[in-house]
Parts: C-alpha cells; sequence; structure tokens
C-alpha cells in the first residue's frame, strides 16, 4: 500500500517495522509548486516502511485544498502515509484523512497521535491516551501531537496548564516514552522539558523560521526525521535534510521537462520586459500604468520560480553559490573571447559598447562572491554592507567612498542606486 490512510478505528496494529519518517508543516503557507517540490522530496524517499506528517496539510479550510495535497500524497509516496490534525487543518481533515485520535502498534513499539489543533486537548482526547497507555505501552513509546508543549526555544506552543494535563497521563510511562514529537514551529529543534525529550520538525515545505539571527545550518534546511531501531531495539532518530534530494520525475519526463525549461526561461524573459516596461511608462509619467507593469513583473518572477524548483535548481546555499560563480565565470569568458571580438569585428559599436560595460562591471565585483562562499563554509554571514549599482551599465561593488559618478560609464550620482 502507498499513498494515504484513511484511519477509522483509534488502534492499529502494524507488522513489524524496520524505521520510518516524520515530516511537518508541508501546506500551511500555501500549495504553490515550490513549496509541493520540498514535500514531493520528502514524500518520495523510499527507504522507510511508512510516513508519519505532522499537520498543517493546507493552508485553511477551503475543501479544494484538502483535495489537491490528497491527491498529490497519493501520487507521490512510495510508501503509506499517516497524518495528524493541525491548527490549519480543521474544517474537512476528518474527510479525507480520518480520526484525529489515532495510535500505531506492533511489538516494539506504540505510536500515539493526539490532537491538540486548537491549541487544547480535548477530554476525549485526554481519555484516549489514558486508555492507550494502560492497555498498550510497549518499551519504546511515540507521542506525538501538533502544537508542541512549552519549552526554552519557541513561544509558539501549548500552555503549560495543558501540558500539565497531558504529563499527568504520560508520567508514569516516562521510562518507556522515547520522545514527544511536534510540529508547528517551522524549523528544527530538540529540548528537554520535565524530563522528556521533544523534538519539533516542520520542515517539509512551508517557511523556515530562524530562531536567531544565525541558526544552526540544521534549522536552515527543510528536512524530516528518519526513525529506526538500534542493536539494542531502541528508539532512536537522525535528522535528514532536503537539500541533497531531489524529485525529478517531471526532470526524468523528456517532454514535460522541455516544457517546463521553455516556460522558465519565458517567464524570466517576461519578468524583465514587464520591468523595462514599467520604467518606460514611469520616465513618460504614465503612473498607474507603471504600477500595472510592477505586478505583472513581479507575478511573473513567482512563474518563473515555480518552473526553476520543479526542475530540481533550488538547492541549499552553498549550491546557489557553486551555481552563480559558474554562471558569472560562463559571462565573462564569452564576452572576453566571443561577444567583444565579434562586435569589434563586424562593426557594431553600440553592441561593443554593452559587452564591455557588462565585462567591466563583472570583474569589478569578482571578488564580492568568494568573500560570501569563504564565510559561509565557516559558518558565518559577511558583513551587511552598502552596495551600489550603477542604473546606466550595471556596475555593481561595496560602497566604502562617497562616488561621485560610476567609473565605467561615467553616470552621474542620482543614476547609482545604494542598497
Amino acid at each position: 500500500m502507498k499513498g494515504v490512510v484513511r484511519l477509522e478505528q483509534p488502534v492499529n496494529f502494524i507488522d513489524k517495522i524496520d524505521s520510518f519518517t516524520i515530516m511537518g508543516d508541508p501546506g500551511c503557507d500555501g500549495l504553490g509548486a515550490e513549496i509541493m517540490t520540498t514535500f514531493s522530496k520528502a514524500l518520495s524517499l523510499e527507504d522507510t516502511d511508512f510516513k508519519i506528517i505532522l499537520g498543517d496539510l493546507v493552508p485553511f479550510g477551503m475543501e479544494q485544498f484538502y483535495g489537491q495535497i490528497y491527491e498529490l500524497i497519493n501520487e507521490v509516496a512510495l510508501s503509506p502515509v499517516y497524518t495528524l490534525c493541525g491548527n490549519h487543518d480543521t474544517e474537512y481533515y476528518s474527510k479525507y484523512f480520518g480520526l484525529r485520535n489515532y495510535c500505531l502498534l506492533n511489538n516494539d513499539l506504540l505510536i500515539v497521535m493526539l490532537d491538540d489543533s486548537r491549541r487544547v486537548f480535548e477530554a476525549e482526547t485526554l481519555d484516549f491516551l489514558r486508555e492507550i497507555l494502560a492497555k498498550h505501552h510497549r518499551r519504546n513509546i511515540l507521542v506525538t501531537f501538533h502544537i508542541p508543549p512549552p519549552n526554552n526555544i519557541s513561544p509558539n506552543s501549548i500552555r503549560r496548564d495543558e501540558w500539565v494535563k497531558l504529563r499527568s497521563i504520560m508520567d508514569p510511562y516516562k521510562s518507556q516514552i522515547k520522545y514527544v514529537l511536534s510540529g508547528h514551529v517551522h524549523s528544527y529543534f530538540r529540548d528537554n522539558v520535565d524530563g522528556y525529550e521533544i523534538i519539533v520538525s516542520a520542515g517539509a515545505g512551508a517557511r523556515l523560521e530562524f530562531l536567531g539571527r544565525l541558526p544552526e545550518k540544521k534549522n536552515s534546511f527543510h528536512h524530516i526525521l528518519q526513525f529506526y531501531f538500534d542493536s539494542n531495539s531502541d528508539l532512536k532518530f537522525y535528522y535528514r535534510s532536503l537539500a541533497d534530494v531531489s524529485y525529478n520525475r517531471e526532470e526524468n519526463n523528456q517532454t514535460i521537462s522541455k516544457y517546463l525549461l521553455h516556460s522558465f526561461m519565458s517567464e524570466s524573459s517576461t519578468h524583465m520586459r514587464y520591468q523595462l516596461f514599467a520604467d518606460d511608462a514611469y520616465d513618460k509619467g504614465y503612473l498607474g500604468t507603471e504600477k500595472l507593469f510592477r505586478v505583472l513583473a513581479k507575478s511573473a518572477f513567482y512563474h518563473a520560480r515555480s518552473y526553476f524548483s520543479v526542475l530540481n535548481q533550488l538547492f541549499d546555499i552553498n549550491s546557489n553559490f557553486i551555481q552563480s560563480e559558474h554562471l558569472e565565470g560562463e559571462d565573462r569568458k564569452h564576452l572576453s573571447t566571443e561577444y567583444v571580438p565579434q562586435a569589434l569585428d563586424t562593426h557594431a559599436p553600440l553592441a561593443l559598447y554593452a559587452f564591455n560595460q557588462t565585462y567591466a562591471a563583472k570583474t569589478n565585483y569578482s571578488d564580492l562572491l568568494p568573500e560570501a562562499i569563504k564565510a559561509y563554509e565557516e559558518g558565518s554571514d559577511i558583513e551587511r554592507y552598502t552596495y551600489f549599482v550603477c542604473s546606466s551599465c550595471g556596475n555593481t561593488g561595496v560602497l566604502t567612498t562617497k562616488l561621485e559618478r560610476c567609473p565605467i560609464c561615467g553616470a552621474p550620482l542620482d543614476k547609482i542606486i545604494t542598497m
């Protein structure tokens, strides 16, 4: 079996397993193509017996979103998928995904799924937990609910009194409860709360929350957690970044891949054209038209980003640096060895101007990326410099002294943009 397992019984016996995957919060920021590409990476991993989604499958309670995420899971997942109800999932959850309180168990493991989607544990939920732990406690117990307990990392949690209610039921089984697992906070962290190991993992698609200026790199990536049993049959897990995971069904389809690439290039070109049209409208005093073109340019940008993501071209910061250095080097090589010589040989003075100015600008800022790469490799970030960009020729650099004019094309100060 693969895809959504819609459970209608609270107690569900499963076969002996080797491992399973946990992921959280794929849909609360919308079901856009970029987000769903990340979610598909998590779903398509083949190396565990089943998967559990820790809630927030949809952005809000419109039924069409439940249908869309349900169909995507069934299409992409290569193993059974169990779900937990999140605070965004309150309307049609039961219709598509079944019970909100249930458990999975075999001789080695008990996984308890609890509903705290409204930030409280209802009496029904507490009674269920009490009964399940009394009748079916196992050596390895995993208790899961969407919104995490109070902790030392994030204030976005249930109230302390709600946690006390839950803890009073769990305490007799504390030695067997290996982990308390939640999503909701779009990050990854671990904490020890009242003797329980708390894990928060919500990195299956929604935008990440940085709990500090520069988080640990684990917090910077979309991710899943993979649980397994060690040689002593104790439940363990490890963190797995999705940055190096590819979902390539579309990429491997030659026709679809060609269409996606063409669409990306078309929308990228459209984005730039609309930006240029907006500048032209502004210069001619058509401010309403300028605003329209700016909006259309932004729309084209997001379309292009979606195609770029589906083509597996969005990875981590390090990969972005590698791509950027390669592209800049290729541009400088083509300009110096092909484009400038051809413009000279064929007496194309305007093209020569454009090629020379671009080459000079790219050479001028060629040390910016290496500095950022070195800082990233050392686990830090570059300074938030003030940069300048010449709006006439594209010359760019760090603004260390006051500029009177662009040193490449001679444009005056009012043509130079600072950032």
